[in-house]
């Protein structure tokens, strides 16, 4: 009896002792916090210039990948040269696109889940032509899942890359969280305001954001998207500022690509930001995210649109495209956009 008491009293106490240990050691960002950035040129922005959003699904989720949070199996990449192979690609990917401004989602600076590659050095040193600016949105000690290879540790975040001369960069917390214990293992979502002045003496904020995804009935996503549109529409002043928001929505930005069968990842944009007088710039000829419930297979895993910009009404939209790349290093297809300022 005293034997059985032993085994079960330890295995109550396995991941009890995992829980504690993740709250111990749990990210807990404020509200509000100075983001990192480095300036190394004071240029002034044009009246026109070029903006690309692009997730590089932290240099992991390749054509060849699935994930375990999509109905697949795998939490990490194959191997360490594959998240190089990966994290080159998707660096030339970005040299090709040579945008003002690249706003990149999902790069880690280290963390066993990505093989601890420095994404985010490496970005940072290729492009040191380039103003930046940083924030973490993931900081997880370890998560021990799929069992079998689990995912472990992240250490991850959002990326701005600027040609010009970026005089402040703050970090927004986005509102809503999960519930416990949940919370604990998902990325803790945040926009990144990076404020650049214009030529005209006017300021312009680039936003970058990746929206919540895997939140049941899109419910956190509403928040965020509610919190975002008033704060945008608080921040806004066409006399004095421009504002362009790009990144990873986790939503279908086409009314016309909704559908009833999406996956639970995706989800619709309230209503609202439709009626909104800042307006959505995407491209819905190219599919920008895939699905990885199974590795990339063209006309089997499910692909919609959910990355792209919004923008103030004193920005006028000159193009907009999505890039096929075929999610050859990435889950997800870059967006280049151009606006000028009126």
């Amino acid at each position: 009896m005293i034997y059985l008491l032993t085994i079960v009293i330890i295995i109550l106490l396995i991941p009890l002792s995992y829980l504690s240990f993740l709250m111990i050691f749990e990210y807990k960002p404020k509200e509000i916090e100075t983001a990192i950035f480095k300036s190394n040129n004071n240029n002034r922005l044009p009246n026109e210039f070029s903006v690309t959003t692009f997730n590089l699904g932290y240099c992991s989720l390749d054509k060849d990948s699935d994930f375990f949070f999509d109905g697949g199996k795998k939490a990490r990449a194959k191997s360490k040269d594959k998240v190089i192979q990966n994290l080159e690609g998707n660096s030339s990917i970005i040299e090709e696109l040579n945008a003002d401004f690249h706003l990149i989602q999902e790069i880690d600076e280290f963390g066993s889940r990505s093989y601890n590659v420095n994404q985010l050095e490496h970005i940072i040193s290729k492009f040191s032509n380039y103003n930046s600016s940083f924030a973490f949105n993931y900081r997880l000690k370890y998560l021990w899942y799929p069992l079998r290879q689990p995912m472990g540790s992240a250490y991850g975040g959002l990326l701005t890359l600027s040609k010009y001369k970026i005089e402040s960069s703050v970090r927004y917390k986005l509102k809503g969280e999960e519930l416990f214990p949940r919370r604990l293992f998902f990325l803790k979502r945040c926009m990144v305001v990076d404020t650049i002045k214009a030529k005209n003496n006017k300021l312009l904020y680039m936003i970058n954001i990746h929206l919540s995804a895997y939140d049941t009935n899109g419910d956190i996503r509403k928040e965020q998207v509610k919190y975002l549109i008033e704060f945008i529409n608080d921040l806004y002043d066409e006399e004095l500022n421009y504002i362009v928001i790009g990144g990873d929505w986790n939503h279908i930005l086409p009314k016309e690509l909704h559908k009833a069968d999406m996956p639970s990842w995706v989800s619709l944009l309230p209503e609202e930001l439709y009626q909104d007088k800042f307006r959505l710039v995407y491209d819905k000829t190219v599919n920008t995210v895939r699905s990885e419930d199974s590795p990339y297979v063209k006309g089997v895993n499910f692909e919609t649109v959910i990355d792209g910009f919004l923008v103030s009404p004193n920005i006028e939209i000159v193009n907009v495209k999505s890039l096929d790349y075929g999610f050859e290093y990435s889950d997800h297809n870059p967006v280049k956009a151009t606006f000028r300022l009126k």
